[in-house]
């Protein structure tokens, strides 16, 4: 079962592992995602940025029937779909960051703020939504250099 609501502490929490994950090395993201993420990590994911796990799981290519009986089971996701997830962990993570140096982190909700721009039409994708590009490891790098040139001003 999917938690709609979490605490403010589980969220600071989360925050600061895609922080960290954000952060990390391609050795240490490389590890993380052969050690398998645990599929409930995305039901997580969804309620932080504020999405129906469903349309969430559908835009990473994970089948939503697979997250719920892996959840469950208390397994992880397969490690393509796993990557994608962590790739979306790392974006929320970029947001945090870019917060935390271009201006005042107190009181941002870096999650809330990543899910209303994945949902909104982005100009420097052809008004599509940023949450159509969350299926390839591509898109996911994709949309962090998208992020990254609105911190420097730049058009891509």
């Amino acid at each position: 079962m999917t938690r709609n609501v979490l605490s403010t502490g589980d969220k600071e929490q989360a925050i600061r592992r895609f922080h960290e994950l954000n952060s990390a090395s391609l050795g240490e993201r490389e590890a993380a995602i052969r050690q398998g993420v645990p599929a409930m990590e995305l039901e997580e994911l969804a309620a932080l940025l504020g999405l129906p796990i469903v349309n969430l799981s559908r835009a990473l290519g994970v089948p939503p029937t697979t997250i719920r009986r892996k959840a469950k089971n208390r397994d992880a996701l397969p490690a393509d779909q796993g990557e994608r997830v962590l790739g979306l962990q790392r974006i929320v993570g970029q947001v945090q960051k870019m917060v935390e140096e271009c201006g005042d982190p107190s009181n941002f909700d870096a999650a809330a703020w990543t899910g209303n721009w994945l949902m909104a039409p982005q100009p420097a994708l052809g008004g599509r939504l940023a949450l159509e590009f969350l299926r390839t490891s591509t898109g996911l790098q994709l949309l962090s250099e998208l992020l990254s040139h609105n911190v420097t001003g730049a058009y891509a």
